[in-house]
């Protein structure tokens, strides 16, 4: 089990970082080859994810400097800007993250300074999601049936580092699976409230 503050304290580092290595390390735990922890590289203009299917994670990486092909950049000038972690659920060109269930021990931002502790499970459904992390600061997606994202909900949290007492804002969009989570009706409780979670971006 991992926390969330230990894939948020990843953001920022570029990707040679020795940290982002040992935090893949700690995820995979021996469960597959080491092999299988070289990243897929998907370039873009403004973005590259190095994809690691088979731990369930896939890292953003964009360029530091503005106006510059995150494609071409060099690595100590790419940062980490998000991160996703998936369950696999609908979408088998993924494997479940092993790191999970994943704890979130937190403090509800920006407004009130509520603390939050909660464990998303494999299989949480929206509705375990809103009764432990409360209601979204944001929601969206699903709207536009089998194209585009499924419905989601985003959180604002701060996060306190192990390694000091200083919290960091951190935002936690979770994306549900399945046909119930299209639609217009997609908010209804018994729809969207019954979805499985599909992924986790941590930014």
């Amino acid at each position: 089990m991992v926390g969330v503050e230990t894939f948020a304290q990843m953001l920022g580092s570029p990707p040679n970082c020795l940290q982002i290595q040992s935090l893949l390390d700690q995820v995979n735990d021996s469960k597959i080859s080491t092999n299988s922890i070289v990243p897929e590289k998907k370039a873009y203009l403004d973005v590259l994810y190095h994809n690691y299917r088979t731990l369930g994670l896939s890292f953003q990486y964009e360029a530091v400097l503005p106006c510059t092909d995150a494609s071409k950049a060099a690595p100590s000038n790419l940062q980490l800007s998000a991160i996703d972690i998936y369950s696999a659920h609908g979408d088998e060109s993924w494997s479940d993250c092993p790191a999970l269930p994943l704890q979130i021990d937190a403090i509800r931002s920006p407004a009130r300074a509520e603390p939050i502790k909660a464990t998303i499970a494999h299989n949480s459904t929206g509705k375990d999601l809103v009764s432990d992390l409360g209601e979204p600061q944001r929601k969206g997606g699903g709207a536009g049936g089998r194209s585009g994202p499924a419905a989601w909900m985003e959180w604002s949290f701060q996060l306190r580092s192990m390694a000091s007492n200083e919290a960091k804002d951190t935002k936690i969009l979770i994306e549900l699976a399945g046909a119930a989570a299209r639609g217009a009706d997609r908010w209804n409780a018994e729809r969207a409230g019954a979805c499985q979670w599909a992924v986790i971006t941590i930014s």
